[in-house]
């Protein structure tokens, strides 16, 4: 029955319906948050948050929480829930730098630039011309780009890894420690 024409077919549908959600999330903006009143990119509001202090010299801001949640509603509103910061000292290199940019371009770089890892990785365990099609539509897919999660960096890492821990252990091993 599940033929690769049916697969991209309803890998394409379900793509498209994931596009057309997207969509309507972003026209249902006030420009930082949702119809609902959350930061756009819910997840990765934190990670902007803390970001912004680091640009500010204040590294260990972050993991103060009423530090953190006061400079959330700073950038997203009174109204805004607390966002903790669950990072490692480290990752506040990556919240630098999309905290650098504007909050709709740091979500955008952060979700492409995770996302494109994310194919990458699936595209080296299955080498096949719809492996990005079925990848993309998944439907996590929409959920992890919906509230910004760590979710393509995590698949990633966790399956470069794997498809490195044979011929390159080493890298595998380096893999598993940033994860």
């Amino acid at each position: 029955w599940l033929t690769r024409e049916r697969l991209r077919l309803w890998a394409f549908a379900v793509l498209i319906a994931s596009v057309a959600g997207l969509g309507f999330l972003i026209a249902s903006t006030d420009g930082l948050s949702d119809y609902q009143g959350r930061p756009l990119g819910t997840d990765f509001s934190n990670v902007y948050a803390a970001g912004t202090y680091v640009l500010e010299g204040q590294p260990g801001a972050p993991f103060d929480p009423p530090s953190q949640h006061a400079r959330e509603r700073a950038i997203f509103g009174e109204a805004t829930p607390f966002y903790g910061w669950h990072y490692p000292p480290f990752f506040l290199a990556v919240a630098l730098l999309v905290a650098a940019l504007p909050y709709g371009w740091g979500l955008a770089v952060w979700l492409a630039a995770s996302f494109a890892a994310y194919l990458a990785m699936l595209r080296a365990i299955l080498p096949r011309p719809e492996t990005w099609l079925i990848a993309a539509a998944f439907p996590a897919v929409f959920v992890n780009i919906g509230h910004g999660q760590n979710g393509f960096l995590t698949a990633a890492l966790l399956g470069g890894a794997l498809h490195f821990l044979d011929r390159r252990p080493w890298l595998a091993g380096i893999l598993i420690g940033v994860l």
